[in-house]
Order: C-alpha cells, then structure tokens, then sequence
C-alpha cells in the first residue's frame, strides 16, 4: 500500500518540523526572556511560561531516537504533561495578578 506509506512518510516529516519549531521558539523565548526583564515582573513571568511551553512542546515531539536513555516510553509523555500543566499555571497566576496579559517586549514582531 503505497498511499499508506506516503501518508505515513508525510506526518513523520510534519511531526519533526514540528519539533524542529518547538526547538528555535526555546532558544527565542530565552531571548524574549532577556529583554523582557526590565518591563517587570508579569513581562519577565510571561517569558518564563513561553519557555516552559516550548519546552513541553520539544519533550511531547521528541524523536524516539533523540529519547535514548530516561526519556524512553512513557516518562518523556508524563513529563511533557507536566510541564505544560505548570506553565499554564504560571500563565494564569501572571493574568490574574497583572489583571491580565502584561505588556511584552517583541524583539521579533
């Protein structure tokens, strides 16, 4: 079944650009990180959530063969989940302290 493959061969591909994706917005949000700081303390948090976020993302879409070792099977999802519980959490403390998003600093945009 060739379509089956094709199909196959097409999410892999899109699950390691996902991945792929996930890896620079880490190396970005520690950017962000840096030059939010001076805006405070709810900018600085935000930062610290768009971190935690993409690094969920890396862990949930991590290639099985890059997860040799502890991340194998099982920990890297339950870890995954974890993390992303907690950087929602840390997004809701920043909304609801700041009465809202705070002001962010987008070097990118």
């Amino acid at each position: 079944m060739k379509l089956f493959d094709t199909v196959d061969g097409l999410l892999i591909g899109t699950r390691y650009l996902a991945w792929g994706i996930a890896v620079v917005g880490t190396l970005a949000s520690l950017v962000l990180l840096v030059e939010n700081v001076p805006l405070g303390i709810g900018s600085a948090a935000a930062c610290v959530a768009l971190f935690l976020l993409a690094c969920a993302v890396v862990l949930l879409l991590l290639p099985k063969k890059l997860a040799a070792g502890g991340l194998e099977g099982g920990s890297r999802i339950a870890i995954g989940g974890i993390v992303l519980l907690v950087a929602c959490a840390v997004m809701g403390i920043v909304y609801l302290a700041c009465g809202g998003f705070p002001p962010l600093n987008l070097v990118f945009a």
